[in-house]
């Protein structure tokens, strides 16, 4: 009797596993919490950087580096108004980085506010490459375990962006340094 049940229970498995769709076990679970941190993390960090090209905008000396400032400030406002709503649409708040002891952020834009002007544009490529290396993770972890297509295709415009202008600011820190 035991080994009929064993024996019935063995069918059941493998007609339950000849059912699944090809590819079932590779989708991670419909679980958004990846999504949740990815936006409310790259809220702290846009409005930090658009912080920083505010500062920078008087101080900037080259008009490349100015373009890309603007470049930087409008790709960002667009992005934190997406993020923004996002999160109000599902009731969430941006994480605060004022409440992370560890956080630096506020002490780059206090660094770069203390820059002579002759030496402003080097320095301002130093911090926004930085702050571009750090975008470039938290859209790598999303693209990695998101599972909203949403969240997962700001990531990759994010990181289409990013890489670009890092590129382009590493190339300008060689030729001016």
């Amino acid at each position: 009797m035991v080994g009929r049940r064993l024996g019935c229970w063995v069918v059941i498995a493998v007609l339950a596993a000849g059912c699944a769709t090809p590819g079932d076990a590779d989708q991670p679970p419909a679980n958004d919490q990846t999504d949740i941190w990815f936006m409310q993390h790259m809220v702290p960090h846009l409005l930090q950087t658009t912080s920083i090209v505010d500062l920078a905008r008087d101080r900037i000396t080259r008009p490349e580096l100015a373009r890309l400032a603007d470049s930087i400030d409008q790709q960002g406002q667009a992005h934190l108004q997406q993020l923004q709503s996002w999160l109000n649409e599902r009731g969430l708040a941006p994480y605060d980085p004022q409440q992370d002891p560890s956080s630096r952020k506020a002490t780059e834009l206090e660094r770069l506010a203390q820059v002579s002007r002759a030496k402003f544009d080097l320095a301002f490529l130093k911090v926004m490459t930085s702050r571009h290396r750090a975008g470039i993770r938290l859209a790598a972890a999303e693209l990695r375990a998101g599972t909203v297509p949403e969240a997962r295709e700001l990531a990759r415009q994010l990181l289409a962006e990013l890489q670009a202008q890092v590129q382009q600011m590493t190339a300008w820190t060689r030729a001016w340094s």
